[in-house]
């Protein structure tokens, strides 16, 4: 937590240095599944992932590896036992997308729109037991992907929900 709001509070200040380069995400889905393995077989949590060879995206290593693996920490805290989440890095319309795909059973429509808030943690579906959080994670997503001029969005699918981060493919002109 402590760590989170050194990031949080650099993000806000303009204070963290960033160094975006191209990115192979394959890479980094393969780092983000094998770190987090141990917590989804903790879990009872199917963890899945693909990407092609070729995917890249701009970004700031380190910051996007930050995200996509707070990303999938609290898609595993909140999907139950035998449940699924799938990680999936694919490239269209010339914007690189990684996905994070859980079956968590969604969260409530009103809650959508403040996910990203320093602080707020939201329903018990989305914060179950003591390992739920502080509330920063996904705000320290939103800032690591906005240093790096992307987008993280979040919405309902069958049976559970959907966090994708868009990012750049080239460096902005």
């Amino acid at each position: 937590m402590v760590d989170d709001l050194l990031v949080l509070a650099r993000l806000q200040s303009g204070q963290l240095a960033v160094s975006p380069a191209q990115i192979p995400l394959r890479d980094l889905v393969s780092d983000t599944l094998a770190a987090t393995e141990p917590l989804a077989r903790e879990r009872g949590v199917l963890l899945t992932g693909s990407c092609a060879d070729d995917v890249t995206a701009y970004a700031d290593e380190s910051g996007l590896s930050r995200a996509l693996t707070n990303l999938v920490v609290n898609a595993l805290r909140s999907t139950p036992a035998d449940g699924t989440v799938a990680v999936h890095a694919f490239v269209a319309d010339g914007v690189a997308t990684v996905q994070v795909r859980d079956s968590c059973g969604g969260i409530p429509e009103e809650d959508l729109g403040r996910l990203f808030e320093a602080g707020w943690r939201g329903s018990e579906a989305r914060t179950p037991g003591a390992d739920g959080g502080a509330g920063l994670g996904l705000a320290v997503v939103r800032g690591l992907v906005d240093a790096v001029h992307g987008d993280v969005s979040v919405h309902n699918v069958d049976g559970g929900c959907s966090f994708d981060l868009t990012l750049p493919t080239r460096a902005p002109a």
